[in-house]
């Protein structure tokens, strides 16, 4: 149940994931608390006594400062609420790629997002984004592969982007795959009889296959790729047409129920739709630690962002999840208290996670060290629980893992 915000990433990935996260706070103003109602804890905590470190305590009241361009990035959010997982598409993608990206820019688009491999769509031509992107307003990526292994699955890498216009959706369709893989030695076009007007280029060698597809104001981008036949010197385009084919009926038949923001109403767009960013703990300034953005999804959005969303999905149901929100951690609103209890008791209860001391002060929180095989996960989580609220922090270093959870403690009782 390790979430994607969660896990260390390489230094290229850390950058343009803060570039990602700055485009939000950049135009967020933090300020005083307001009021929101919470029960009362059980374990009354001297908030006074708690090491917090530089962390802020206090609930931000979450304005804007440029409502047009902050406009753009809650758009991109709204897309992750309704985007398929790549599971919906086809049942045996079970292991997300625990990265989930909304984008407003090439930068952020085209992200290493797979630490230690190609990124999927770092292939694409990053120069020529924005002249092939008239009319572009925002968009949303996601993946999932068949095997925790890379070397010996397939992987569904997926992304949805809104336009303007219909007229700016088709034509950048077409310039974003002449420019992308189109350019890349060994690329070859391919065709769908399913969606003839879907832009598709291939790459036998890399056994890879994108389709960029128009529909109305949405580019649908499937990427798949077979790692194994790869390795193995095989090929299957076939199959890779049809997985494809899927993701784009999957993805374009969610987004009949997406209603585009006009340009002119980005202003409109709720900053903190559920009440919950003001109460998350605020990312530091030049923190590069893990991928992340301070925004909220809700639970079908943040199951994405989950390794193994069968167990992440069913963790939500049972406790009642209906919304997640990011910044230097994650905080759920689960069903009520004691399911928000039995939410962080699930959490911390995972292989490889052994339990160590919590803060002195903070005795309720639970603390963990990961021991185990994977390098890019971080080795100290803390989670803590205040009324129908479950909170989540990571870092590398136990002391700032105990002021962050400490922080976002504080904070959820002062939000009161």
């Amino acid at each position: 149940m390790r979430h994607g915000f969660g896990r260390l990433q390489s230094a290229r990935i850390g950058v343009r994931a803060a570039a990602a996260a700055a485009l939000v706070v950049s135009v967020l103003v933090s300020a005083g608390c307001g009021s929101t109602s919470h029960a009362a804890d059980e374990q009354p905590v001297d908030l006074s006594k708690l090491d917090t470190g530089n962390y802020s305590t206090k609930p931000r009241n979450v304005q804007a400062k440029n409502p047009a361009q902050i406009g753009r990035y809650l758009e991109a959010l709204r897309l992750g609420s309704v985007v398929p997982l790549a599971q919906d598409i086809d049942p045996s993608l079970t292991y997300n790629v625990p990265d989930v990206n909304p984008f407003t820019d090439a930068d952020s688009f085209i992200a290493d997002q797979m630490a230690g491999n190609t990124a999927a769509f770092g292939w694409l031509n990053m120069t020529e984004f924005d002249a092939n992107t008239p009319g572009f307003v925002a968009g949303f990526q996601t993946g999932a592969r068949s095997n925790k292994d890379s070397t010996i699955s397939y992987e569904l890498k997926n992304a949805v982007m809104v336009f303007e216009s219909d007229d700016a959706a088709a034509a950048a369709a077409i310039a974003l795959a002449r420019s992308g893989f189109g350019k890349n030695e060994g690329t070859e076009p391919a065709h769908s009889v399913k969606y003839p007007t879907a832009q598709i280029a291939w790459m036998s060698k890399s056994q890879a296959l994108a389709s960029w597809y128009a529909t109305g104001k949405f580019i649908v981008l499937a990427l798949v790729i077979n790692h194994e036949n790869a390795t193995l010197g095989e090929s299957d385009q076939p199959g890779l047409i049809a997985l494809s084919d899927k993701a784009i009926a999957g993805m374009a038949d969610r987004l009949k129920t997406f209603q585009p923001t006009a340009k002119d109403k980005f202003a409109d767009l709720p900053l903190d739709p559920e009440g919950m960013l003001r109460m998350t703990l605020i990312r530091p300034a030049g923190d590069l630690t893990a991928f992340a953005f301070d925004g909220t999804l809700d639970a079908h959005g943040a199951l994405r962002a989950a390794e193994d969303p069968n167990t992440t999905r069913a963790l939500f149901e049972k406790t009642g999840v209906e919304s997640v929100s990011y910044g230097a951690g994650q905080v759920v609103r689960a069903r009520d208290s004691a399911a928000a209890e039995t939410y962080i008791a699930d959490k911390s209860a995972v292989k490889f996670q052994h339990r160590v001391d919590p803060p002195p002060e903070l005795l309720t929180a639970r603390c963990i060290e990961y021991h185990g095989p994977d390098k890019n996960e971080f080795p100290f989580r803390c989670y803590v629980a205040y009324g129908r609220y479950a909170a989540e922090v990571w870092s590398t270093q136990k002391q700032d893992v105990y002021q962050r959870i400490s922080a976002q403690y504080a904070m959820l009782v002062n939000s009161r």
